[in-house]
């Protein structure tokens, strides 16, 4: 196998590969400054020899901006599957959230991600190219909050005269604000219950108007 692009499908990943990505999400959820993490680094904690990591990549940019999309990816599927099945949107939305209160490790993992996605590091560019050679890349509001969107539209919980491009970001932007503050919460003493509360009322009050 050549080169990893970071937009195989899961099935068509080497287990090497694998372990890399989860390496770096390790890493990462652990509090690494995402600049500051070597590519030893992540082959020890991937268990695989520092050679045959350049098997698949070039540099070590390319093996976080891969591991991020493999992350983001993954993170779409599985919250798609989670809402299925769910009666109401403001079910949905209350699932969305004991989601997002899981696993701490996970949840400062996507933060630093995203942040590390949209500042002036090295490898932040080429993570931005490569969303744009995807799908989800191009809809990531649409890939994680779609379906759920559109069934609060059906049954009327959401008003049908906003536009979906601004249900979909209105809740994007207020998830991402609710991943700030678990992530930060430490940092600046914040009632993460509270903001939970007033997040998702706010939600359903914004979306409900026409």
């Amino acid at each position: 196998m050549g080169k990893i692009t970071g937009l195989e499908s899961v099935e068509d990943i080497p287990s090497k590969v694998l372990l890399t990505y989860g390496a770096v999400q390790e890493l990462v959820g652990e509090g690494r400054d995402i600049n500051d993490i070597s590519v030893s680094a992540i082959t020890e904690r991937a268990g695989i020899g520092k050679g045959t990591i350049y098997d698949y990549f070039d540099s070590r940019e390319e093996i976080i901006a891969c591991a991020f999309l493999f992350y983001v990816r993954q993170t779409a599927e599985r919250m798609t599957e989670t809402m299925r099945g769910v009666a109401s949107f403001q079910e949905e939305i209350h699932l969305l959230f004991d989601q997002l209160d899981g696993d701490s490790e996970q949840k400062t993992c996507f933060v630093r991600f995203v942040h590390g996605a949209t500042d002036n590091s090295k490898y932040s560019p080429i993570i931005r190219e490569k969303l744009r050679e995807t799908e989800i890349g191009r809809k990531l509001p649409e890939q994680l909050f779609g379906e759920m969107i559109r069934r609060g539209m059906e049954s009327g919980e959401i008003s049908s005269e906003l536009p979906v491009e601004y249900v979909l970001y209105a809740v994007f932007c207020k998830v991402m604000t609710y991943m700030m503050c678990i992530a930060t919460q430490e940092s600046f003493d914040i009632d993460t219950k509270r903001m939970r509360e007033l997040i998702i009322a706010g939600i359903l009050k914004e979306l409900k108007q026409a």
